[in-house]
């Protein structure tokens, strides 16, 4: 257990916020008013772990460790938790698509729009029994009348449903405050991927500030949180200028950095290793919590991503463990093979490899 100490608030800073959606194309912009609560939640007098971060590293137990894992779908249906121990898989990220209506505990449900969604306890429940530590993600705000609005790319709090996803996520901190092999997300890829339509570090640090003191109000909850970078969650820069103010007054949060076009391309593995050494220098822990070979282009290399996260020993989950042989970023096949082809980089055999060593 980590004795921890109080440190001071920082000041209040009143921004102008743009909505972008998921595909980054323009809307007008929307004042917001600053009513952020400017106290920030009052720190336990021990940590209980057995999870914490500790400057940069990531502790079980008191002992250092990383994990290697996938992003899942399971709020649509559990998958096959022996397949997923055969690849060796240890940590999971779960999408969820529908924040507003996703059960929690209790049956499936059918949701404003027409999808069934499983509850979260039944999948973290199947995830603990196979020994994986489980990231509860949303990805996706759906309205009263079914439509779905994609989390990625969007300015958290100039959203109208803001106050309604924070209400949403402190209910789930609320229920796994006692588990904690169950780590959350506050926000999946925000911000324009180019720090375009009038993004800030400055409005990042408000927005994860406010967001991650918004889980920290239910009482108990220890969990560990995850904070996205900028730049659709590909960039560390925000996390460099700012990430030593957020971190001020707050515990056990761990930085997520998303491997795709500016990890991917025109990168050897030297330069990656010297991006994650950096960070790791600068005393922040994080993960990779997402890396494929496709998202807006062509299928990208990445066998030299792999290779400087073997060598930096850093967290790292692919997108995504799905059966679909028609999407490259697919693990899987129609028929729960490796997905591995010269169309995709051959991505399914080369992750599971990287997972096995």
């Amino acid at each position: 257990m980590m004795k921890i100490t109080s440190l001071p608030i920082t000041s209040l800073i009143t921004v102008l916020l743009i909505v972008v959606t998921a595909c980054n194309q323009d809307n007008p912009i929307i004042p917001i008013e600053d009513g952020h609560n400017l106290e920030i939640p009052p720190l336990p007098d021990e940590l209980l772990g057995p999870y914490l971060i500790e400057d940069a590293k990531l502790l079980k137990n008191n002992e250092t460790v990383f994990y290697k894992g996938v992003n899942t779908m399971q709020t649509y249906g559990l998958v096959n938790p022996d397949l997923m121990n055969e690849w060796n898989i240890e940590i999971i990220r779960e999408f969820i698509g529908n924040l507003r209506e996703q059960p929690i505990d209790g049956a499936a449900i059918k949701a404003s729009d027409n999808v069934w969604y499983h509850p979260l306890q039944k999948i973290v429940d199947q995830n603990r029994a196979n020994n994986k530590i489980t990231i509860l993600c949303p990805f996706g705000w759906v309205n009263n009348t079914g439509q779905r609005t994609l989390l990625t790319g969007l300015f958290p709090s100039a959203q109208p449903f803001y106050e309604g996803y924070k209400l949403k996520m402190k209910q789930i901190a609320e229920h796994f405050k006692n588990q904690p092999d169950v780590w959350i997300e506050v926000w999946n890829e925000p911000y324009h991927w180019n720090n375009e339509n009038g993004y800030s570090h400055e409005l990042w640090l408000r927005d994860m500030k406010d967001m991650v003191d918004n889980l920290r109000w239910v009482e108990g909850f220890q969990n560990i949180i995850l904070v996205p970078g900028n730049e659709q969650g590909q960039s560390e820069n925000a996390i460099i200028a700012n990430g030593n103010e957020l971190l001020e007054g707050r515990y056990n949060l761990l930085f997520d950095l998303h491997a795709y076009e500016k990890w991917l391309l025109n990168t050897n593995e030297e330069d990656l290793v010297t991006k994650i050494e950096n960070l790791k220098n600068k005393n922040f822990a994080f993960i990779i919590g997402e890396v494929g070979v496709q998202n807006v282009g062509e299928v990208m290399p990445v066998q030299h991503f792999l290779n400087a996260a073997s060598i930096s020993e850093v967290c790292v989950l692919a997108w995504v463990w799905n059966q679909n042989s028609n999407d490259n970023n697919s693990l899987l096949t129609n028929d729960g093979l490796p997905n591995s082809n010269a169309s995709n980089n051959y991505w399914g055999a080369k992750y599971k490899d990287f997972l096995s060593n």
